[in-house]
C-alpha cells in the first residue's frame, strides 16, 4: 500500500573526498578558455587526472598567445624595416 504522506528521499551529499564527475574535452576547453582570460580561478576541487588535463589545456592557450605575440612583434618590425623611408 501506498504511504499517504510520502516524504521527500533525501539528497546524497558529495563528499569532499570524492572527486568530481570527470570533465568532457569540451567542458576542459570552454574552462580553459575562461581561466587563460583571467575571467575565472583554477578550480580546487577537481580529480588528478581532470586537474591534469585542464593544466596542460591552459598552458598550451598562454604559450599559444604569447607566440602569437612575439610573431606579430617581429613581423611588425620587419614590416617597419622593409618599409621605405619618406622623410627625405
Amino acid at each position: 500500500m501506498l504511504d499517504p504522506n510520502p516524504q521527500p528521499r533525501p539528497r546524497p551529499t558529495p563528499r569532499e573526498s570524492e572527486p568530481a564527475a570527470d570533465l568532457t574535452s569540451e567542458q576542459i576547453a570552454r574552462w580553459a578558455d575562461r581561466i587563460a582570460d583571467g575571467r575565472d580561478e583554477f578550480p580546487a576541487d577537481l580529480g588528478e587526472p581532470d586537474r591534469a588535463a585542464l593544466a596542460d589545456a591552459v598552458r598550451a592557450r598562454l604559450r599559444d598567445r604569447l607566440v602569437q605575440l612575439v610573431a606579430r612583434a617581429i613581423a611588425g618590425r620587419l614590416a617597419r624595416a622593409d618599409a621605405p623611408d619618406t622623410q627625405e
